[in-house]
């Protein structure tokens, strides 16, 4: 009788609510995906800034270290050059003969110059090593900055992974939910169609339009979901659909 057909239409009218509701969820869990991909992506290049910057910062501590070596090395020879030119001045009150005197005079005049160079060489390496250690305290405070940056920015990753998880669970736990009130079969079909159709299987129709894939459907065919009594395929996009207006009907507005 007429009032068993009353029951059964809004049992499907609840059916396609459920399937609505079920592609809500699924929608939210997507996206809670997708933003939850995004996290290890910025863990990474977080990462990477701070490698970069502790790269830069070890470059620059080995290059005032052989610049030390090198003036070290330097020092100690002019060290024992000077000794020498010491010693042979020295020596040069015991010289007998003019032509061995010349001789010895002629030797401390070129060691005197070579001396000379090294000291020269020595001032240079000096103002190097200076403006080494001011790029290596440069690149010390960038180091720190970067790394202070990552903690924070590592806690935020972590806080919103963990929110994501939350998030998820509590989506999976309403679409746990939801799929009890999707009839067997429907949701055999909806989960068939949504792993084909980029994650949407169902969609509202407005006015004539399907919004799974936005063109028209037949006259019809609208005609048919205004009924809300049949499962009605898109002839375009191969989705579910339904006319939003008939599965929730507009509260009646009061007089």
């Amino acid at each position: 009788g007429p009032c068993f057909e009353g029951a059964r239409t809004l049992s499907l009218r609840e059916k396609l609510k459920a399937l609505e509701e079920l592609q809500q969820v699924d929608l939210e869990l997507n996206e809670v995906h997708a933003e939850a991909e995004g996290v290890p992506r910025r863990r990474v290049e977080v990462e990477a800034r701070v490698a970069e910057a502790r790269t830069a910062w070890e470059g620059h501590k080995a290059r005032l270290a052989d610049n030390e070596r090198e003036r070290r090395g330097q020092e100690q020879l002019l060290g024992l050059e000077r000794d020498k030119v010491k010693k042979w001045e020295g020596r040069l009150g015991e010289i007998r003969t003019p032509r061995e005197y010349a001789a010895l005079s002629r030797e401390i005049d070129i060691a005197k110059k070579t001396n000379d160079g090294i000291s020269e060489q020595l001032r240079e390496l000096s103002a190097q090593g200076a403006e080494l250690q001011k790029a290596l305290e440069a690149a010390e405070e960038q180091l720190s900055e970067r790394e202070m940056e990552s903690q924070d920015e590592m806690a935020a990753l972590q806080k919103r992974g963990a929110e994501h998880e939350e998030r998820t669970r509590a989506l999976e736990a309403r679409r746990a939910e939801v799929s009890k009130r999707v009839d067997p079969g429907l949701l055999a079909k909806y989960e068939n169609i949504r792993r084909r159709r980029a994650g949407i299987a169902v969609a509202p129709v407005v006015g004539a339009t399907c919004k799974g894939c936005n063109r028209n459907i037949p006259p019809q065919l609208a005609i048919v979901l205004q009924r809300a009594d049949s499962i009605e395929i898109c002839p375009n996009c191969q989705r579910i659909i339904y006319s939003s207006s008939a599965v929730t009907p507009a509260a009646p507005t009061p007089a």
